[in-house]
């Protein structure tokens, strides 16, 4: 046996017995606390109100580490729960917080952790009409101590009705000119009536503007029109070549002769045609009818203007009568009496 292993023989002998036990102890005891850390996790408790807590616990489940740490989650509060590499873990609590709706003349209050106002109104139970509207709108990020106002907005038609002023028109003719201050109402006027729609945009009860949408005549005016005297100006309203000077243009021939005038109830002359304003009777055998003729006195104070042979008569046949001029009332057929006319023939 060489002196080193002699050395640590007398050494061990010389150990006191309870040291082998002592680091026995030790081992057993690093071990189980080895065992303890891989089987412990170290969960941070928080909530948003600042309230947080460590737990050193086996516990994973959530409501479990609420209950171990005392920072419990309400009803409408959010929890997320995040665990990391190793046993680490984290359990925080975002606390809902109330949210105001004011809408019908009510307060509802919602509790909730974020979201929208769209949201917000869900979570009250407050439906939007087709034009309703909140402020803020409705995709805003809902904020604590800021209300949602629901404005309620309806749209109404109402009516009413303004007046359409009449015009008076005048119809010249130189028929009056033995009275040139003489007047005659054809036609009386009246005012006619628009329907004007409103539309009202109605807010909260409230009207905030008003257009309108419609305008639709119900009743159209009716003009006053009034015949009055102008020189020169025709009783007939028929077109033909222009006059110049109290002639026409262009005529084949011109007859001069006593001319009257007549009104009759019938509607046809003895020709078949219709008589009318720029209708005359005339002798069929001298003037064939159908015949377009330009008519005025000799003096040129009246002028019947262009006309058309439609009729005769017994006067116009035995010749004391050159041409008897149509006219729609009895009294003007009477106004001028026999007078001295020159009739153009011009087709």
């Amino acid at each position: 046996m060489t002196k080193f292993t002699e050395h640590l023989r007398r050494r061990i002998l010389a150990t006191p017995a309870r040291l082998p036990a002592t680091l026995l102890t030790l081992c057993c005891l690093s071990l189980t606390v080895f065992a303890l850390f891989t089987t412990l996790n170290v969960v941070y408790v928080s909530d948003s109100h600042g309230n947080s807590r460590m737990l050193i616990t086996r516990a994973s489940d959530p409501d479990e580490l609420m209950n171990l740490s005392g920072i419990v989650a309400g009803e409408a509060d959010a929890v997320h729960y995040t665990a990391y590499n190793g046993n680490l873990a984290s359990l925080s609590i975002q606390r809902a917080v109330p949210i105001t709706v004011n809408a019908d003349g009510q307060e509802h209050v919602a509790e909730m952790v974020g979201g929208t106002v769209q949201q917000a109104l869900e979570a009250c139970g407050v439906e939007l009409g087709e034009h309703d509207y909140t402020e803020p709108s409705l995709h805003t990020e809902v904020s604590q101590g800021e209300p949602i106002t629901v404005h309620r907005v309806e749209y109404r038609d109402t009516l009413s009705y303004e007046s359409i002023p009449f015009e008076t028109e005048y119809v010249y003719t130189s028929l009056f000119y033995r009275n040139r201050n003489r007047t005659v109402t054809l036609q009386q006027g009246h005012e006619g009536t628009n329907e004007i729609t409103h539309r009202e945009r109605v807010v909260d009860g409230e009207v905030e503007s008003s257009q309108v949408v419609s305008v639709v005549m119900t009743d159209p005016p009716v003009n006053t029109i009034i015949k009055a005297y102008k020189a020169g100006a025709p009783v007939s309203s028929l077109a033909g070549p222009e006059v110049v000077n109290g002639v026409p243009a262009s005529y084949s021939a011109v007859y001069t002769g006593r001319a009257t005038g007549y009104s009759a109830s019938r509607g046809r002359g003895a020709s078949g045609l219709g008589l009318g304003y720029g209708t005359v009777a005339v002798n069929p055998n001298l003037i064939p009818y159908g015949t377009k003729l330009y008519i005025t006195s000799t003096d040129g104070r009246f002028v019947y203007g262009y006309a058309i042979a439609t009729d005769t008569g017994t006067s116009l046949l035995n010749g004391t009568c050159l041409v008897d001029l149509f006219y729609e009332t009895y009294s003007e057929s009477l106004m001028n009496g026999v007078q001295q006319v020159n009739m153009y023939v011009v087709g």
